[in-house]
């Protein structure tokens, strides 16, 4: 068997907007994992909010990656009390830095990738680079790793 490192993937909205919409590129990613890690590609409940729509349209193409990432059940990260007060502190702490609004989604998916990275790495994956980054940098863990899909 070959050892293989272990690195999770959360999706940001932008991340489950990118894989949604171009099956290559979800495919791409299915096959590093597959092939060279050992993880994951996983939804954060709290994105949720931002991909649902009640729009048949858009929600088949969040529907679609779903099914193509794993059953439901494996795929989602849930949102723990201690990542959502973390959340809100690395928010603050990323709005004193910032000239504009910081999203709470972010806030959180950053907080849940740094309790993640206690026990493997992890790569966010977004459409919003600067304010990851950002928020990434606030928590200096060294094993969470930014990812624009394309």
């Amino acid at each position: 068997m070959i050892n293989r490192p272990r690195r999770d993937f959360l999706l940001d909205s932008g991340g489950v907007s990118a894989l949604a919409a171009n099956r290559d590129l979800l495919v791409a990613y299915i096959e590093v994992l597959k092939l060279r890690i050992d993880g994951a590609l996983l939804i954060p409940i709290p994105v949720l909010t931002e991909v649902r729509s009640g729009q048949r349209r858009s929600d088949a193409l969040v529907d679609r990656l779903i099914k193509a990432i794993g059953a439901e059940d494996d795929i989602y990260a849930p949102l723990t009390v201690e990542a959502a007060t973390r959340a809100g502190v690395l928010r603050t702490e990323a709005l004193s830095l910032s000239r504009h609004d910081i999203s709470p989604t972010d806030a959180q998916v950053v907080a849940m990738a740094e309790e993640r990275s206690r026990i493997c790495a992890v790569t966010i994956v977004t459409g919003d680079p600067d304010d990851i980054n950002l928020l990434v940098g606030l928590t200096r863990r060294t094993n969470i790793a930014v990812d624009v899909p394309g």
